[in-house]
């Protein structure tokens, strides 16, 4: 089976709910049947990156909608992996106030205004 295959699977926006295009979909590598592909939205711009199952039974198909754009996606794929320095480090760096204050910053709800059009009377 082609990957190409498994855009069946991941043929909408979670977001906006449009049909994706094809020529959207980026195949970022695969691991024997499993295909990493990432997906962008033409209308609304977000992106998921799924990975896809493909197989002589059928496919199947998890995604997640992501800010990363496909060179990201390649970046961190290449990147080592996470050790247990990394993650005391990252808590340490989580306790420190200013960490703390700008969670509480990033937390609050943020007004947008919307231009009015005066009307004609």
């Amino acid at each position: 089976m082609d990957w190409n295959e498994g855009l069946k699977l991941v043929s909408y926006c979670p977001v906006c709910e449009t049909r994706y295009n094809a020529m959207e979909a980026r195949h970022m590598g695969q691991d024997g049947d499993t295909h990493l592909l990432h997906v962008t939205c033409r209308k609304c711009g977000n992106a998921i990156l799924a990975m896809v199952l493909l197989n002589r039974v059928g496919a199947s198909s998890v995604g997640l909608i992501t800010d990363l754009t496909s060179d990201d996606v390649m970046r961190f794929r290449s990147s080592g992996s996470v050790s247990i320095d990394d993650v005391i480090e990252m808590h340490s760096f989580a306790e420190k106030e200013g960490w703390k204050a700008l969670l509480r910053t990033a937390r609050k709800p943020r007004v947008r205004a919307k231009a009015v059009k005066p009307r004609k009377t």
